[in-house]
């Protein structure tokens, strides 16, 4: 145990923990454990959970009626120790970016995956087959742009649809979703469209972090608190999926996801810029400095700072982007998912 440690924790009886050191790292342990950070150059199938993907095999007919694109445009993390007399905070926000930036990148991810999908030799059914269709007249679109901040997530997330199509969730597409997992309206409607036009229907779903968060979580007995941000764009579990259907009839059908479980690393799309900060730390060293110096022993008639009961650091960032770097990763990103995606569509020829 170092001095400064000895001093917070023995001669204040661990009211002030060690602050640690917000942005760069030092102690923070990963806050999201189940989350493995992986380069983009190295994500596979592996980093994916599949369900039913025999599904692909059932037609050679598509038919995508949603692409939906999506960016976390603030995200926050929080940790304590010492039963809460140590604390530190962060939130971070995505700057730069509005609604029709947004859907030109979601046209540009969505025209990659359709020609992907040509590309494969299955049949791409044409917008107009696909909107005359009475299925598709039964969906119910979700409002345009989407913003929502699930429940006990500290992210918040803008999701749009290319301009010209329809934003759609279902919802077993919770929590990034608009419906209740039991409102089936439009899963029914996917259903009766996969069955009119004797196809698979599908609605793939790319969402992008620009920071990834870490933090040492909120102890009771620890005396130190810490987080830390690393800044550039990261595809985001769960949000990121690939779903696709299959009816014979309207009533019923069959349906099969791929499902990001890892975070993967795409690059840089911007500067990250601590735009605040608040905190106690100079009262904090006064207090130790006191300590440090025995005048409490020495000098006991001398007049004592005020010792602080709580140590505080709370910080703001904002990750600044250029249009055109945020352009690149995200069709990097795009290129990268789709291409797994069409790996699996090959997998499972029409029979």
């Amino acid at each position: 145990m170092n001095e400064a440690e000895w001093d917070r924790r023995e001669v204040l009886g661990g009211a002030l923990g060690a602050m640690g050191a917000l942005a760069t790292g030092g102690l923070a342990a990963p806050a999201q454990a189940a989350d493995r950070m992986v380069g983009l150059d190295g994500m596979s199938l592996k980093n994916y959970h599949s369900t039913m993907a025999k599904v692909l095999a059932r037609t050679s007919r598509i038919a995508v009626p949603s692409y939906r694109f999506g960016l976390v445009m603030r995200n926050g993390m929080g940790a304590s120790g010492g039963s809460g007399t140590t604390k530190v905070d962060l939130t971070a926000d995505l700057v730069g970016v509005d609604v029709t930036m947004m859907r030109q990148l979601a046209h540009m991810a969505f025209s990659d995956f359709i020609e992907r999908l040509r590309a494969t030799g299955r049949t791409v059914l044409g917008w107009n087959e696909i909107s005359a269709s009475g299925g598709f007249q039964k969906l119910e679109p979700t409002p345009d742009p989407f913003l929502k901040k699930p429940f006990a997530d500290s992210r918040t997330v803008a999701v749009v649809s290319p301009e010209y199509l329809p934003l759609l969730t279902i919802g077993p597409e919770a929590p990034l979703s608009d419906r209740s997992p039991f409102n089936l309206k439009n899963a029914r409607a996917i259903n009766a469209m996969s069955a009119e036009l004797k196809c698979l229907v599908m609605t793939p779903s790319l969402v992008l972090d620009f920071a990834a968060l870490s933090g040492s979580g909120h102890s009771v007995y620890s005396g130190g608190a810490n987080v830390d941000i690393k800044p550039g764009l990261f595809l985001v579990p769960l949000f990121t999926h690939f779903n696709f259907y299959h009816a014979k009839i309207p009533l019923a059908g069959e349906g099969g996801r791929l499902i990001l479980e890892d975070r993967i690393s795409v690059g840089q799309a911007g500067q990250l810029v601590q735009t605040g900060s608040l905190n106690n730390n100079a009262e904090i060293e006064e207090w130790n400095s006191y300590v440090r110096s025995n005048m409490w022993w020495t000098e006991p008639n001398m007049a004592a700072p005020s010792r602080p009961t709580l140590g505080y650091n709370y910080s703001t960032y904002q990750y600044r982007i250029d249009p055109g770097l945020l352009q690149n990763a995200v069709m990097d990103a795009a290129r990268a998912t789709h291409g797994l995606y069409m790996g699996v569509i090959n997998a499972n020829p029409p029979v």
